[in-house]
């Protein structure tokens, strides 16, 4: 049916959350099903690196303290994603 889709789309943005964080001063609308709470625990984990991140080097921009940022948090993922792999292996060895 016409406009089913666009209907179904719109009921689903419609019962997320939506958090307002703030990021180096600015504030962001997060829309989200996450706990509120969680998005506001990983925002301000961002501002904190993002605060780290030029307080390290003042020359940076916005923007590259961000990829800076960026790059680190997926250093971090693939880390534990790796770890989280290898725990894995351990639990079937010992199965």
């Amino acid at each position: 049916m016409p406009g089913q889709k666009a209907y179904r789309e719109t009921e689903l943005i419609e019962k997320k959350n939506r958090v307002t964080v703030n990021i180096l001063g600015e504030e962001y609308t997060i829309r989200s099903d996450a706990d509120p709470d969680h998005v506001k625990e990983l925002a301000g984990l961002v501002d904190e690196r993002m605060r780290s991140a030029l307080a390290m080097n003042p020359r940076l921009s916005r923007g590259q303290a961000a990829i800076l940022v960026c790059l680190s948090l997926a250093d971090d993922l693939k880390k534990a994603r790796r770890r989280y792999e290898e725990l894995m292996r351990l639990v079937e060895d010992i199965r």
